[in-house]
């Protein structure tokens, strides 16, 4: 189940309703205060869905989407901030109100100035004398079985093709050659990358909007733990082991890509690490026998990594010697890792070695 899918994301006007029923209720209680007056559909001229003015006598300018998915938001809050530009709403709180706010969705209308709130009862405000931020509250509305993805394994060869060089335009034919994908296969990809907001077209061809929009999107669905992961133990720690283990491999002629730290350290020297991080060919178990890792999960400090598709090393490069995946999927499983991982994938992406720019 994806996070920003919900029931209402094919049906604008449901969730509308939906938010206007619970919108007054749940601002009342972030403020601690009584339920805000309410005024529906203030001038459709203006693009907003909502005013509501509170004990304080603020008003909080309204804009409803149906997805909290990071291209609808980035969208939403451009159209949003658009629609305040006028003298007579200037000191409004633009507000975004969504179902379930995804993290990508988040970072998308931070890094736009933009306040959001979701049904599920998450939110986030920052206007003059006011700071509310809740975090952590699980998504409500979560869509029934389990949707299309843009970004299930296979399908996100599309995704890394385009993050590979984002300024490349496509043809869907030749996404479909470069990724090995049917044409059937690609038009529904780029549908939904259409849905998400997530692309730009100039007649036939298409890139990402945004890579870095794409790139959230992405890591909003994105699992590390449904590749096939085998945790085990070498004598040894950080780069030295990796050269070692990648040596090794050659000479078994197992083919195989670093990801996670040493992939950071590899890409950019960052921060010293214990957790080796390794995509293989074949069953990840196999491979640790012909390695003769010691198999257990107490003091491992090497993964060895089935991938959920054979996608997941395109696009890779080798450095120093080493195969190492897509500066994407470095930063993807990064975020699932631990040690310093996390900010190790923050600083990959703030000094921008994510992708060719």
């Amino acid at each position: 189940m994806h996070a920003q899918d919900s029931p209402f994301s094919q049906d604008g006007r449901s969730f509308e309703r939906e938010a206007l029923r619970r919108l007054p209720s749940l601002i009342a209680e972030l403020l601690d205060g009584p339920e805000p007056q309410l005024r529906q559909d203030p001038g459709s001229d203006r693009g907003l869905d909502a005013l509501l003015t509170d004990h304080q006598q603020r008003e909080w300018a309204i804009e409803f989407k149906a997805s909290g998915a990071a291209g609808v938001v980035a969208r939403a809050a451009d159209q949003l901030l658009a629609a305040l530009a006028g003298d007579d709403l200037a000191d409004a709180i633009p507000v975004l109100a969504v179902p379930y706010m995804t993290p990508g969705g988040a970072r998308a209308a931070v890094e736009r100035g933009i306040n959001w709130i979701d049904l599920s009862g998450n939110a986030h405000i920052r206007a003059d004398q006011l700071y509310i931020s809740r975090e952590g509250r699980p998504n409500a509305f979560p869509a029934r079985g389990r949707p299309a993805s843009a970004f299930a394994p296979v399908s996100a060869r599309v995704a890394r093709q385009m993050l590979a060089d984002p300024r490349a335009w496509w043809r869907q034919k030749d996404l479909a050659a470069s990724t090995a994908l049917d044409d059937g296969r690609i038009s529904r990809i780029v549908r939904r990358l259409d849905d998400e907001r997530l692309l730009e077209r100039r007649g036939p061809e298409l890139r990402p909007a945004d890579p870095e929009l794409l790139l959230d999107a992405w890591a909003d669905t994105y699992r590390f733990d449904r590749h096939d992961i085998v945790l085990g133990h070498a004598s040894g720690n950080g780069i030295e082991l990796s050269h070692e283990l990648s040596a090794r491999l050659d000479a078994l002629h197992i083919g195989h890509s670093l990801t996670g730290l040493p992939a950071a350290w590899l890409l950019d020297r960052f921060a010293s690490f214990r957790l080796t991080t390794i995509y293989v060919e074949g069953d990840p178990r196999d491979v640790a026998e012909r390695l003769e890792l010691r198999q257990n999960q107490r003091g491992a400090n090497v993964q060895l990594v089935g991938p959920d598709d054979a996608g997941v090393v395109m696009h890779g490069r080798k450095i120093d010697g080493m195969p190492v995946v897509s500066p994407a999927q470095v930063y993807l499983d990064l975020l699932a890792l631990p040690e310093r991982a996390r900010e190790a994938a923050e600083h990959l992406r703030g000094e921008r070695k994510l992708w060719p720019t």
